[in-house]
């Protein structure tokens, strides 16, 4: 009979396995952003946030107006964490040679950081050598690698939700406020960087209450806590001119884009190859646009038209976007694990990087199926659920819903590729579980039958 190991020896395995994880995870997107070279980096996207984060680091005012502009005017059409993020570095390395590289380090350690996070968050709720499992697939998944080298907020973003997670399985553990408002205040800051996040802390403390397993003061601290930095933000933006330059306009562009199942094919066909009929799409996506910004009831009814023109059409592609939210190539961008066009990337010149993608790429279906079975699982036990699995599963949820009503791209479902991962890896658990408790069950039946 084996001897049980001391709590020391098991802390001193668990620290080790969660050291090994968060080296490999961190040695895999070191060498990646050392060794990739992304063409021409500032484009897209990451020119707002270049030029957020100047005007921040310059004049300190939230501004996408270009550099060296004339006349910089507030706006709030991007959300804050990024830019910050960006402006700091940029006061401390003001030249456009270091800064660049110290934030694709800082942005691989971020990386690496969000899978350890990830990783511990879930320690007292998968078994050791599962978890172990689910932290390796983080550490090695290719779109969580190729994202640290470019300028977007998804690797920010993923780490702020992770650290969120982190601090939450404390306060479920410790029943601590003050872990709990420690929760808050990462979701918090993760919603200040992708405002998607607002409303999810409120609505974890409705479900964690639902299920009676946390107590009030808890759960109050939870929210309050989590609803300081979008309050002081919204304040803020309050104050500004009315214009088209905000969050809610943002939002109602990307929900007339994510209407459209011909947008990402037209999208690519008229940025890559020049499509004059992928052309006309897109404007027709632009007016719809433009009439929503204008006036929501001639927008909205616009929509309603285009829909009841082909119902079952429509109904299809928004029955198939959460299957393209949580999909492999990226849709507005390069394409495969790639946003901007990068060079010497690892993943295109080495066989064993290779290898890791086509393999990541085969099991990505089974990956997003099994995730889905292990929401099932929990939500099928809901009450008997722990906590913290309940807060992942309604996380998954969560994400899946709001961006099947906006855009359904792969991009955006980087920062919770760990959530998805942590929840199949489960659904393996509980599977494994399930089949060794039936073949007990049989052997336990002959032997009966043998007896008798």
């Amino acid at each position: 009979m084996g001897i049980a190991p001391t709590p020391s020896l098991a802390n001193t395995r668990w620290f080790s396995m969660l050291v090994l994880i968060g080296v490999i995870a961190f040695g895999l997107r070191w060498f990646y952003v050392a060794h990739a070279m992304v063409i021409q980096p500032i484009r897209g996207d990451a020119i707002q946030y270049h030029a957020y984060a100047w005007n921040l680091a310059h004049h300190w005012i939230f501004s996408q107006a270009p550099p060296h502009s004339h006349v910089v005017t507030p706006d709030s059409f991007r959300d804050p964490g990024y830019p910050l993020f960006l402006a700091i570095w940029l006061k401390l390395f003001p030249d456009f040679g270091s800064w660049y590289p110290i934030v694709l380090m800082v942005q691989a350690a971020l990386g690496a950081s969000t899978v350890m996070l990830l990783v511990a968050s879930a320690r007292f709720w998968l078994p050791a050598r599962w978890l172990f499992a689910a932290g390796l697939l983080m550490a090695v998944w290719p779109h969580s690698i190729t994202i640290t080298s470019f300028l977007l907020s998804e690797t920010l973003f993923g780490f702020l939700c992770a650290l969120g997670f982190y601090l939450l399985s404390q306060a479920l553990r410790r029943a601590g406020v003050g872990w709990a408002m420690g929760a808050g205040l990462a979701f918090g800051a993760a919603a200040m960087t992708n405002a998607v996040m607002i409303p999810f802390a409120s609505l974890l403390a409705v479900a964690l209450f639902w299920q009676k397993a946390v107590n009030r003061r808890l759960l109050l601290a939870l929210v309050l806590s989590s609803l300081v930095l979008p309050a002081a933000w919204s304040i803020r933006n309050v104050r500004l001119p009315s214009h088209d330059a905000s969050s809610t306009g943002r939002a109602l562009l990307n929900f007339v884009q994510g209407s459209w199942p011909e947008y990402h094919p037209a999208w690519r066909a008229a940025a890559i190859e020049g499509d004059p009929k992928a052309k006309q799409t897109l404007q027709a996506i632009q007016h719809e646009e433009s009439v929503l910004q204008t006036s929501l009831g001639a927008g909205f009814s616009l929509i309603a038209h285009r829909f009841g023109a082909r119902p079952l059409h429509y109904l299809a592609w928004y029955l198939h976007k959460p299957f393209a939210f949580w999909g492999w190539s990226i849709q507005i961008g390069q394409g495969d694990v790639y946003v901007y066009p990068t060079l010497h990337s690892p993943f295109d010149d080495l066989l064993p990087f290779r290898l890791l993608a086509s393999i990541c790429e085969a099991i990505n279906p089974v990956l997003m199926l099994l995730a889905l079975g292990g929401c099932i699982v929990i939500f099928r036990r809901y009450q008997h659920a722990a906590p913290f699995a309940s807060s992942v599963a309604l996380l998954s949820l969560y994400v899946t819903t709001v961006y099947s009503i906006l855009q359904s791209e792969p991009r955006y479902s980087i920062p919770f590729r760990g959530i998805e991962i942590l929840l199949a890896i489960y659904a393996c658990w509980q599977m494994t579980a399930w089949l060794r408790a039936a073949r007990q069950q049989t052997t336990a039946g002959r032997v009966i039958n043998k007896r008798a």
